[in-house]
């Protein structure tokens, strides 16, 4: 799954969200609401039922991958998906698998703070297992807006491209700590 820009997403620069955004790791409750976005945002989570089967699966592949989600008003209104990578390693490397926000809601900042309290939190809890954030990845298609979104709240830039990869080329992104 690549988290690329979800279809339809503003390129604008985001505004301050209207309400506080509380973002937590995710609790198993919390699945039916990460479908329903994810079926929203991605084709690859469609229809419906495939899209909640992808998560449930996820969800089962814990401590390797990990949810978190954003609520406002009470109302899960996105989520961000981390998977570690090679093991559990001294230096980990993890990869920002996906990231959605409901279409409602998108351009007013939920994205970067989902990133942002996500990976502080995931860093967290490396440091207490004795092991140190090293680099992360993330992959997106080139024709989406979303490289200049990871620049701006992980600091990476691009590695490699693939080319024909889902829907065309993808650059895969690096930023390392």
């Amino acid at each position: 799954m690549n988290p690329s820009r979800p279809e339809g997403a503003a390129s604008k620069p985001p505004s301050e969200p209207s309400a506080p955004v509380r973002v937590r790791p995710a609790q198993e409750e919390d699945l039916e609401a990460i479908a329903e976005i994810g079926s929203e945002a991605f084709r690859g989570l469609r229809p419906p039922e495939r899209g909640r089967d992808w998560v449930r699966a996820c969800w089962r592949a814990a401590p390797r991958l990990r949810y978190w989600v954003a609520e406002k008003s009470g109302r899960i209104e996105g989520y961000i998906l981390w998977m570690e990578k090679g093991g559990f390693r001294e230096e980990a490397v993890v990869e920002l698998e996906q990231i959605a926000v409901r279409r409602s809601n998108r351009g007013q900042g939920i994205g970067s703070i989902l990133v942002k309290v996500s990976l502080r939190d995931l860093e967290e809890g490396l440091r207490t297992r004795g092991s140190r954030l090293k680099l992360v990845e993330v992959t997106t298609g080139t024709d989406q807006g979303a490289v200049e979104f990871y620049r701006r709240n992980l600091g990476a830039e691009i590695a490699a491209t693939i080319p024909d990869f889902f829907h065309g080329d993808e650059v895969i992104l690096v930023a390392r700590r």
